[in-house]
C-alpha cells in the first residue's frame, strides 16, 4: 500500500502582500489628500470672488432705481437690503465659506461708492476678498 502526500494549497493573501498593498494605499493617500485640500480651498475661493461679482451687479442694479447702494453688517442682512436682487450661492448659511459685508465706500456715503467684503469662515477659507467702487 503506498501512501502519497500531497500539500493542501493555501488560498488568500500572505501578510507580506498585504504590508504592501497598505504601504500603496498610504503613498497614495499621502498624495491625493493634499492635493484635494487644495482643491477645496481653490474653489472656494472662486466661490468669493463669484458671490462678489454677483453682488456689485446687483449693487448696480439697486443703485439704478434707489439712487444709492445698500449696506449691510452680514450675509443674511444683505439678502435682505438688496430687495432680493442678491442671493449667495449656497442657500444654507453653514455651507457658505464666507460671510459677506458692504459697507459705504471711500466717500463715506453709501450714496456715491460701498466696498462689499468677503471674509472666509474659520479654517475653510482664511482669505479675505475686497471688492470696493467709488465714484
Amino acid at each position: 500500500m503506498k501512501y502519497s502526500i500531497t500539500a493542501k494549497r493555501s488560498t488568500g493573501f500572505t501578510l507580506i502582500e498585504i504590508m504592501i498593498a497598505m504601504a500603496v494605499l498610504g503613498v497614495i493617500a499621502a498624495i491625493a489628500i493634499p492635493a484635494y485640500r487644495g482643491y477645496l480651498a481653490t474653489s472656494r475661493e472662486t466661490e468669493g470672488w463669484n458671490n462678489l461679482n454677483t453682488l456689485a451687479i446687483a449693487e448696480e442694479e439697486f443703485f439704478l432705481e434707489n439712487s444709492t447702494y445698500f449696506v449691510g453688517t452680514d450675509t443674511a442682512t444683505l439678502v435682505t437690503s438688496s430687495g432680493g436682487l442678491w442671493n449667495p450661492a449656497e442657500t444654507v448659511e453653514t455651507d457658505r465659506a464666507f460671510v459677506y459685508t458692504v459697507a459705504a465706500g471711500t466717500t463715506g456715503a453709501a450714496t456715491s461708492s460701498y466696498s462689499a467684503t468677503a471674509t472666509g469662515k474659520g479654517d475653510k477659507v482664511p482669505v479675505t476678498t475686497v471688492l470696493t467702487k467709488g465714484n
